[in-house]
């Protein structure tokens, strides 16, 4: 678990770090990998009552995963602290570990979870969304497990939303495929502006957006730069038994010969919006990564927009809701080009913000809460 913890800390995402490890062991650290990072802050404000601020970080890390371990698992707390002493031995502050969790241990009892959340996370958040309603609301899905949405393939009278939309429990359903309610959202209300049904999607892998497209009658040609994830996108193709046409391609060095009507630019981002499912997102919030994510994303944009015929729509869309990965990235656009029109999106579930718009995560509330993705419509004129 310290190995991980530190791995995810330095970039990796929670879902690569598990799946390193045998099947079996894999549903148990990844819910306690998530309640690690949903109680970050948690776990801060309760050792400050049994460490001074000199403690070695990685001694830190080791406790705040026994708390996690203590509070919410059902590993047995004799396990719990003897693993962690090992652990302890390693870094030659075996003693040190010992004495505090026999402390904690003692007052076990008597400590109490709050919601706090870290603070730059909390900062951005709330630069974008002003409504308090939202803001609590979003503050309280840090520290619960979500749900999980599948789509299907064709209308069903069954579904919770749109005649497409199923929460997915345990087993996916046939003809259904993983993906989020809100990002569902965002793709079922830009279809409209692609009055060409030859789409080309970026940075298409692992799929859902490009399979979505497809059931809705578009021709996708589907390209992205990642073989592990055109792979996943391939074994959802064969299970679902549909063919899309991928193309293993460096969007931003590949040179096209052709122009299209319709462009779907799912760009790489922060994934700031995912902190629901991905917590360890909230205390990834690194201004200069950030601001890389935004020079790639404009260079994208200005790619697109090349091979955009006139009169053609560009979508963009991040599962990301710092202003550096929405608002101003459009912005920079935006001053640049005189040649590009943005549109009003009609859907009652996003949030317009200047030259977007941001799911709002009060929309989906009833139905089990979504990510926040933002999204905006850009014509060539």
């Amino acid at each position: 678990m310290f190995v991980s913890i530190k791995k995810i800390g330095q970039g990796s995402s929670i879902d690569y770090v598990v799946s390193q490890f045998p099947a079996v062991k894999r549903n148990f650290l990844f819910l306690v990998i998530q309640e690690y990072y949903r109680n970050y802050e948690n776990n801060n404000k309760i050792l400050l009552n049994y460490v001074h601020d000199k403690t070695p970080k990685n001694i830190l890390i080791l406790l705040k995963i026994c708390l996690t371990l203590l509070y919410f698992s059902s590993k047995p707390q004799y396990a719990i602290v003897n693993d962690a002493v090992e652990e302890g031995k390693v870094l030659k502050k075996e003693k040190l570990v010992n004495a505090v969790l026999r402390n904690i241990l003692r007052n076990k009892n008597k400590i109490k979870y709050g919601k706090f959340i870290y603070p730059n996370f909390k900062r951005v958040l709330d630069k974008i969304f002003s409504s308090d309603s939202i803001r609590n609301y979003i503050y309280s899905t840090l520290f619960t497990k979500p749900k999980n949405y599948q789509i299907s393939l064709i209308d069903n009278q069954k579904a919770i939303y749109k005649k497409r939309v199923f929460v997915l429990e345990k087993k996916i359903m046939k003809e259904c495929f993983v993906q989020d309610i809100g990002n569902f959202e965002v793709i079922y209300s830009v279809r409209k502006f692609f009055k060409d049904k030859t789409l080309i999607d970026l940075c298409a892998a692992p799929g859902g957006k490009s399979i979505l497209l497809d059931s809705f009658g578009f021709n996708v040609i589907a390209i992205d730069n990642s073989q592990s994830q055109i792979n996943k996108f391939k074994e959802n193709l064969d299970r679902l038994n549909i063919k899309i046409n991928i193309q293993k391609i460096d969007f931003l060095k590949a040179k096209f010969t052709q122009k299209y009507n319709s462009i779907l630019l799912d760009a790489p981002c922060s994934a700031l919006g995912t902190f629901r499912r991905n917590p360890d997102v909230t205390l990834k919030i690194d201004q200069s990564k950030i601001k890389k994510h935004q020079k790639i994303q404009i260079q994208m944009i200005e790619k697109s927009l090349k091979i955009l015929n006139k009169n053609g729509f560009l979508v963009y869309i991040v599962c990301s809701f710092h202003p550096f990965e929405t608002i101003e990235v459009i912005d920079k656009v935006m001053r640049k080009h005189k040649d590009v029109k943005l549109h009003k999106i009609n859907s009652d579930k996003m949030i317009k913000r200047q030259s977007g718009y941001f799911i709002n995560p009060l929309s989906f509330k009833e139905l089990g809460g979504s990510d926040i993705f933002f999204a905006s419509v850009l014509e060539k004129i």
